[in-house]
């Protein structure tokens, strides 16, 4: 039952406790470097969806 509570990383995978892990964004991260890491590669995904989204066919149609 307690491996259903587990927390991981999502840059590394590592276990995490939540009770001493640092929280960002609504996850827990095993470092400070790998929290700045998840905002960095979250800033560049953010950037390239509002760039799709801007570049669409105009209409939002099928033409």
């Amino acid at each position: 039952m307690l491996g259903l509570l587990q927390k991981h990383c999502p840059v590394c995978g590592m276990d995490v406790d939540k009770n001493t892990a640092m929280k960002r964004f609504g996850k827990y991260f095993c470092s400070e470097e790998h929290a700045g890491q998840y905002a960095e590669m979250k800033m560049a995904r953010d950037i390239e969806r509002k760039d799709y989204e801007d570049r669409g066919s105009g209409g939002g149609g099928c033409c």
